[in-house]
C-alpha cells in the first residue's frame, strides 16, 4: 500500500469531514461545552475531599462534614445529568459526519466506470466504505472533542493543583507526564503497524465471504463446501492474529501507562507523606492531591489516545486514497451540452480507437454509420470489442482518438446523465435490486402507476398468473427464471423510452424459441428505435436492416438484409 503522498490534513475526506463538522458546529461547542462541565464537576472532588477532612473531620465541625458531603454526592449526580444531555447531541454531530463521509466516497463509486469494479474485490469496498470511513468519522468526531475536553481537565487541574500547593503541584506533574508520554509515542508505528495489517485482514475475510456466496451454485455442484471452510479457517487464522497483535500492541500501551500511573501515585505518596510528616501540608491535602494524581492522568491518556487515533487514521485515510484516486476517465472535451428533445437516433462512429491495453487496441480507427431507426445485427467473436462498444455509447468508457456521434452531436460533449437518458441496455444478465417487480420498474419511471405498469407487462409477456407488481425479485433477479428476467428488462426499457437500444447478448443463454418471441418484442415495441443487437451468434432468421462484423478492431459492413444461422 503506498502512502498517501500529500500532507495527511490535505486529504479529501479530512477537508469534507471538517466542512460537516463545521456545519454542525453549534452542536459540536454545546456537546464540548458540557463536557468540560462535567469534568469540572469530577475534578471538584478532591477539593472537596480536602475541606472535607481537614475543614470537617479533623476540625470537628459537623456542618461542614454535612454539607461537603452532600456536594460530593451530589457532582457526580450533576454530572450525570450532563452527560445524558450529550448523548444526543454527540448522536447527531457522529452521525452527520459519517453519513456525509459515505455519501462523498458513495457519490465517487457511482461515477468510476464498470472496468475499476472488475478488478477490485467487493468485499475490500465495503470495508473500505464500512470499517475505514468509520474510523476517519471516529477521529474527526471524537479527536476534537476529546483534545478540547483534554486540555480543559489538564489545565484546570493544573490550576487548582497549584492554588492548593505549588511544590506538591510540580511532584504530582513530575511523576504523572514524563512517562506515559515516552511511552506512547514510542508506540506509535507499532500502533500503526498492527492497525494496517488488522484492516488488511479483515478485507481479506469480507472478499472471501462476498466471492463465496456469489458462486454457492458452483461450490454446492461441485461438492467444493469443505474445500471452502478449510479455507474459511485459514482467513480466521490469520485475522486472529492480526487482531492478536493488535490487541496487544493496545495492551502494551494501556499497560505502560497503567505502570507509569502506577510510578506517578508512588512518588505522590511518597514526596507527600515526607511533607506531610515535616508538616508542610495536611492530611486533607495529602487526599486532595492524591486524588489529582489520578486525574492529571486521565487527560494525559487522553490526549495520548488521541495521538494513536492520528496513527489508525492514517491508515484508514491512506485505505480510503486508494478508492478516490480511482479517477473516473473524462473525455477530452471541457464542454458539456444536451441533446435534442426530438432525437432521431443516427448514430456515427468516426475512426474510433479504444485499448485497454498499451499497444493492444480493441478497436482501431474503427467507423461505421447507422441511420435513424435501423436495426443492426453486430456478430463477432467474444472478445472483439462488442460490448466495448456498448460502453462506448453509454459513457462508460471514452475513446482514445476519435469521435462518436448521434444525430451529429459529440457525446463527448454531453453529460452522461442526458446520454443515458437517450441510451438503453440490456444484456444477457440483467441487474436487478432487492424488491417488487413495481419497485424495479419504477427505478427508470418514479412516476408510473400501476395501471401503466401492469399493461407493460403483458405487453412483454408476463401475464398476472405469471407475475405481478408485487412479485419479489430477489438479488440479481434470482426469484424469476432468465426469461421473466429478459422480458421484465425489456419492460424497464420500454419505460425509459430511448432512442437507441442495445441487445448486448441478450438472447445467448435462451433457447431459439425463446429469442424469436424477444427479437419479435423488440421489433413491435422498439419499432422507431435505432436498435443494434450485439451477439456472437444468433439462432433464428430475423431481418435485419444492417448486419456488421466486428473483427481485428474494425467494422464490416455484410451484403444482404437477412441473416441465418450467423457466427
Amino acid at each position: 500500500m503506498m502512502p498517501y503522498s500529500s500532507p495527511l490534513w490535505h486529504h479529501p475526506l479530512l477537508r469534507r469531514g471538517w466542512q460537516l463538522f463545521t456545519v454542525r458546529r453549534w452542536v459540536a461547542l454545546r456537546v464540548a461545552a458540557l463536557s468540560s462541565i462535567a469534568s469540572l464537576l469530577a475534578l471538584l472532588q478532591p477539593w472537596l475531599s480536602k475541606i472535607l477532612v481537614d475543614d470537617g473531620a479533623l476540625a470537628g465541625d459537623m456542618k461542614v462534614l454535612a454539607g461537603t458531603a452532600g456536594l460530593m454526592l451530589l457532582a457526580p449526580l450533576l454530572g450525570l445529568a450532563v452527560e445524558s444531555f450529550t448523548r444526543f447531541d454527540y448522536l447527531e454531530l457522529s452521525s452527520h459526519i459519517l453519513f456525509g463521509l459515505r455519501e462523498r466516497v458513495f457519490e465517487h463509486l457511482q461515477t468510476l466506470s464498470p472496468v475499476y469494479y472488475s478488478r477490485i474485490g467487493f468485499g475490500d469496498l465495503v470495508s473500505r466504505f464500512d470499517g475505514d470511513i468509520a474510523e476517519v468519522q471516529r477521529f474527526l468526531v471524537d479527536g476534537p472533542l476529546a483534545l478540547v475536553n483534554g486540555l480543559f481537565s489538564f489545565v484546570t487541574v493544573v490550576l487548582l493543583m497549584g492554588f492548593l500547593n505549588i511544590p506538591m503541584t510540580l511532584v504530582v506533574l513530575l511523576a504523572m507526564l514524563p512517562l506515559p508520554v515516552f511511552h506512547a509515542l514510542h508506540k506509535r508505528a507499532e500502533v500503526e503497524k498492527s492497525a494496517r495489517e488488522a484492516r488488511r485482514q479483515s478485507t481479506r475475510l469480507s472478499n472471501f465471504f462476498i466471492d463465496t456466496l456469489r458462486a454457492v451454485k458452483l461450490i454446492q455442484s461441485t461438492n467444493g463446501e469443505a474445500a471452502r471452510m478449510a479455507e474459511l479457517r485459514e482467513r480466521h487464522a490469520e485475522y486472529h492474529q492480526a487482531l492478536k497483535t493488535a490487541q496487544q500492541t493496545g495492551f502494551s500501551l494501556t499497560a505502560g501507562q497503567r505502570v507509569a500511573s502506577l510510578v506517578g501515585t508512588t512518588l505522590i505518596f511518597g514526596c507527600g507523606g515526607y511533607l506531610l510528616a515535616r508538616g508542610q501540608i495536611t492530611i486533607g491535602l495529602l487526599v486532595a492531591f492524591i486524588g489529582y494524581g489520578a486525574r492529571v492522568a486521565a487527560p494525559v491518556h487522553t490526549l495520548m489516545g488521541v495521538l494513536s487515533g492520528w496513527q489508525r487514521l492514517r491508515v484508514s485515510l491512506e485505505r480510503l486514497s486508494e478508492v478516490l484516486d480511482a479517477e473516473p476517465k473524462q473525455p477530452n472535451s471541457q464542454t458539456s451540452s444536451f441533446l435534442p428533445v426530438l432525437l432521431r437516433g443516427e448514430l456515427v462512429i468516426d475512426r474510433v480507437t479504444f485499448q485497454y491495453e498499451q499497444e493492444k487496441p480493441v478497436l482501431f480507427q474503427a467507423s461505421l454509420r447507422i441511420q435513424a431507426g435501423t436495426k443492426v445485427l453486430l456478430i463477432g467473436p467474444s472478445g472483439a470489442g462488442k460490448s466495448t462498444l456498448a460502453d462506448l455509447l453509454l459513457g462508460h468508457l471514452h475513446p482514445e482518438s476519435g469521435n462518436i456521434l448521434i444525430d451529429g452531436i459529440d457525446i463527448a460533449q454531453v453529460t452522461s446523465a442526458d446520454l443515458r437518458r437517450r441510451v438503453a441496455v440490456v444484456d444477457q444478465e440483467p441487474a436487478f435490486f432487492p424488491g417488487t417487480v413495481a419497485e424495479n420498474l419504477r427505478f427508470v419511471q418514479p412516476a408510473a402507476n400501476d395501471a401503466e405498469l401492469i399493461a407493460l407487462l403483458a405487453e412483454v409477456g408476463l401475464s398476472s398468473d405469471e407475475i405481478q407488481l408485487q412479485t419479489p425479485v430477489g438479488g440479481i433477479g434470482a426469484a424469476l427464471s432468465r426469461g421473466q428476467r429478459l422480458r421484465l428488462a425489456l419492460a424497464r426499457a420500454i419505460l425509459q423510452n430511448p432512442s437507441i437500444l442495445i441487445l448486448d447478448e441478450t438472447t445467448s443463454a435462451v433457447d431459439s424459441d425463446m429469442e424469436c418471441q424477444l427479437l419479435e418484442l423488440v421489433y413491435r415495441r422498439f419499432s422507431s428505435c435505432t436498435c443494434l443487437f450485439i451477439t456472437h451468434h444468433i439462432r433464428s432468421q430475423q431481418t435485419w436492416d444492417m448486419t456488421c462484423r466486428l473483427r481485428h478492431g474494425v467494422f464490416e459492413v455484410l451484403p444482404g438484409k437477412v441473416l441465418a444461422h450467423a457466427g
